[in-house]
């Protein structure tokens, strides 16, 4: 399952970047070859180890390429005021995502520079630039230092295909909105309070292999 073109493109340039993701995220995204990826990932401990039960849904690892650093993962939102994804943050890498099912309203606030030049000149609360619904079939990419939030329906599956780490961390804005008040690494820097409760287990992707199925979206 390896995009040798994706390897090759990351260590260039985010331009480069931005178009290997979204190219093979086109790919994965076909409902036969992410059957294959849910059959080859739901027993591999690695992959199981990098995925995750949160509050806020699960999130499957279906694959994973060292030589790029790029990671794919599955998400099943639960929705609900519990997701942190609905407070503006940036990532520490390029990403493209795309809707399966469901959707979820995406605000796009600029860059962190932008945004902290923003509200340091008393512009606050943060503001969305642009506001829109993501859709089943949307597709977009970001760049690691675009803010944005989102916030699902219930049930929305997305599948999102992440380039390496170019950041130590990644930014979220307070609740008030005013300012950027939380940091926060890779997993390897989380505390304990912060880590799933319980592990992703082979369950856990059978059931999200169920719920695609049901939802049409494997061959």
């Amino acid at each position: 399952m390896t995009e040798p073109h994706l390897s090759e493109a990351v260590r260039r340039d985010p331009a480069a970047t931005a178009q290997a993701l979204e190219g093979a995220l086109r790919r994965y995204a076909r409902p036969d070859r992410l059957a294959a990826l849910l059959r080859s990932a739901r027993t591999d401990p690695r992959l199981l180890g990098l995925s995750e039960v949160r509050p806020w849904g699960n999130r499957m690892v279906l694959h994973e390429d060292p030589a790029s650093g790029a990671r794919l993962r599955l998400q099943h939102w639960a929705g609900g005021d519990k997701d942190p994804h609905g407070r503006p943050h940036n990532h520490r890498w390029a990403f493209a995502s795309t809707i399966l099912h469901g959707s979820y309203v995406h605000r796009l606030y600029g860059d962190v520079a932008d945004v902290e030049r923003r509200l340091a000149g008393g512009g606050g609360p943060a503001r969305p630039l642009l506001e829109r619904t993501e859709s089943a079939g949307s597709l977009y990419v970001l760049s690691p230092q675009a803010v944005h939030s989102a916030t699902a329906a219930a049930g929305t599956v997305s599948l999102l295909l992440r380039g390496p780490a170019v950041g130590e961390y990644a930014v979220r804005l307070d609740r008030d909105l005013t300012a950027f008040a939380e940091r926060k690494g890779g997993v390897a820097s989380e505390g304990r309070r912060e880590r799933p409760e319980r592990p992703f287990g082979t369950a856990d992707a059978d059931a999200l292999g169920t719920l695609l199925s049901t939802l049409g979206l494997l061959d």
